[in-house]
C-alpha cells in the first residue's frame, strides 16, 4: 500500500508539473471547432489499449469504428486515438477535467490533428466531445460530455456577437461550447436528434469555408 500510495503521489505531481497549463481548456465556439479540427466524425468506441511510455506516463488509446465523416478525410472506417492517462495494474493516472471515451459509447468527435501528440486528441476537450444516447422511443439524442440535453445551437456564431475585446479575453470552458445550447432531460428538455444536429454542422461549414 505504501509503495501503491508513493507512485501515485509522484504521478500527480508529475501531471501537475507537466500538464497544469493543460489542464485550463479555453472556451471555443462551434464554429471554431469546426474550422480548425481536421477530423470530424461520428462513430462508436470499440476497444481499448493502454500503454506506458519511455517517461513512466500512461496513455490510453481509443479504437473508434468511424460511421460518418462529418469534415475531412480518413482513409479508413476505424481509427485510434491517444488520450494521456488510463490504468495500469495498480497506477492510474488521471488529468483533472478530462473524461475518457467509455466502451460502446457512440458520439460525435472534433479531432484536432491526427499528426500531433496531445493530452486530450479532442478540440476543446469536453466542448468537442458529445454523446449520443437513446430516447424512451429509440430515437439517438445527442448529449454533453458531462450528459446534459444538446437542445439547440445557436444560429449565429458567438464569434460574431462578441466586440474584439471580448474576443482576446481567454474564457475558460465549463465544457460546453458557446454556442450549444443545453438542459436537462429529467426538466422536459429534448435533446436534438444526431441528424438535427449532424445538419447543423454541415450547415456551419458551409457558411464558414
Amino acid at each position: 500500500m505504501k509503495r501503491y500510495s508513493a507512485i501515485s503521489i509522484a504521478l500527480l505531481l508529475m501531471l501537475i508539473v507537466s500538464y497544469g497549463e493543460a489542464a485550463s481548456v479555453r472556451e471555443v465556439s462551434i464554429d471554431e471547432m469546426l474550422q480548425k479540427s481536421q477530423l470530424v466524425f461520428e462513430g462508436t468506441a470499440v476497444a481499448f489499449e493502454v500503454r506506458e511510455n519511455a517517461q513512466k506516463r500512461i496513455h490510453t488509446y481509443v479504437s473508434f469504428e468511424i460511421r460518418d465523416i462529418i469534415k475531412g478525410e480518413y482513409p479508413s472506417n476505424t481509427i485510434k486515438l491517444r488520450f494521456l492517462g488510463g490504468t495500469m495494474g495498480n497506477v492510474t493516472m488521471t488529468v483533472s477535467d478530462m473524461r475518457l471515451p467509455q466502451k460502446g459509447e457512440h458520439g460525435i468527435y472534433f479531432v484536432e490533428s491526427l499528426e500531433r501528440s496531445q493530452v486530450n486528441p479532442l478540440y476543446g476537450w469536453s466542448q468537442g466531445h458529445f454523446v449520443v444516447e437513446h430516447d424512451p422511443t429509440g430515437n439517438e439524442r445527442v448529449m454533453t460530455n458531462n450528459r446534459l440535453a444538446v437542445t439547440g445551437v445557436t444560429e449565429n456564431s458567438a464569434d460574431a456577437q462578441m466586440t474584439p475585446a471580448k474576443q482576446g479575453m481567454q474564457a475558460l470552458s465549463r465544457g460546453i461550447a458557446r454556442d450549444i445550447i443545453v438542459g436537462q432531460e429529467k426538466k422536459g428538455n429534448i435533446s436534438m436528434t444526431v441528424d438535427e444536429f449532424k445538419r447543423v454542422l454541415h450547415k456551419r461549414l458551409e457558411r464558414i469555408q
